[in-house]
């Protein structure tokens, strides 16, 4: 199959299946997973969109899976999803799909901030996440080249 990109056109031409066992509508971050997770169990699907294939909302993320300061509800999804990203392109054979793991450093120039960074950081020691709760000066230290007013921050 050839890699989607923005020369890609938007109609399909191809000629539409018999049958299927299910039709997912909506070609985005969600229907693809739903659609790529069901044929992975056998089922015969067919993804339908008005556009491309991750051409509209899930083209504009940034392709983040970012886990620093989600709602505890959603840290199980996002660790799932880290972990399927992680072998996604082995399990396809896609030599075009990657998945590069960075961090994110927020921080608080007050108290009140500080406090709700806190609180994240015993949430995410229970999902057992590499989030750090660093100093300004351990900040600077590690990173001279931000600076600024503000107390700590939280890395993750």
């Amino acid at each position: 199959m050839p890699m989607i990109t923005d020369q890609s056109p938007i109609a399909f031409a191809d000629r539409l299946p018999d049958a299927v066992d299910i039709a997912v509508i909506g070609a985005g971050v969600a229907g693809t997973a739903t659609a790529y997770f069901l044929a992975e169990r056998g089922l015969k699907v067919l993804l339908c969109d008005k556009g491309r294939v991750a051409g509209e909302q899930s083209s504009r993320n940034w392709g983040w899976i970012r886990q620093q300061g989600r709602d505890a509800a959603e840290l199980p999804i996002m660790i799932e999803s880290n972990r399927i990203w992680r072998g996604l392109a082995e399990k396809t054979g896609e030599a075009d799909l990657a998945f590069t793991q960075s961090g994110a450093l927020h921080r608080a120039e007050t108290e009140e901030r500080l406090a709700l960074f806190e609180t994240w950081h015993e949430n995410s020691r229970r999902h057992q996440l590499d989030t750090r709760l660093p100093t300004k000066a351990e900040v600077e230290a590690r990173f001279p080249e931000i600076r600024g007013r503000w107390l700590g921050g939280i890395l993750t």
